[in-house]
């Protein structure tokens, strides 16, 4: 009697664990990703980036920046955001981005350096290029 009280507790068990797993894994599927070119210029706008955007966009489940590809690459759950509402918020934060196709190879925006940047952090950039 013991014995079938434990198999059916554990039966009980691996059950709930399996369908965890499987929610999870529905969870993930209903995910959208989406990679913008973004102008980044250096580790600081990198880290402003990190702060802004996850806070300012909603649905976002992860976030990467790429100083080297000048890229956001963003995973959001479409039920709470869309690709064009995610871009009309960027644009309100001040990032001017451009969709970034699968298969892509992203376009690095061009920029002129001949100019200052005062951002929030406090310094200037003088670039020669």
């Amino acid at each position: 009697m013991k014995g079938i009280k434990f198999l059916l507790v554990l039966a009980v068990m691996i059950s709930a664990v399996s369908f965890n797993a499987q929610a999870q894994n529905k969870k993930k599927k209903n995910l959208e990703e989406v990679t913008y070119n973004v102008y980044l210029h250096c580790d600081d706008c990198v880290k402003k980036a990190q702060a802004v955007v996850p806070a300012a966009v909603k649905g976002i489940k992860d976030f990467k920046v790429s100083l080297e590809d000048q890229t956001f690459w963003i995973q959001f759950d479409p039920a709470k955001n869309s690709k064009e509402n995610i871009v009309a918020v960027l644009a309100k934060k001040g990032y001017d981005v451009k969709e970034v196709k699968p298969g892509e190879k992203g376009d690095v925006h061009k920029h002129d350096h001949n100019h200052e940047h005062n951002h929030e952090h406090g310094h200037n950039h003088n670039h020669s290029h």
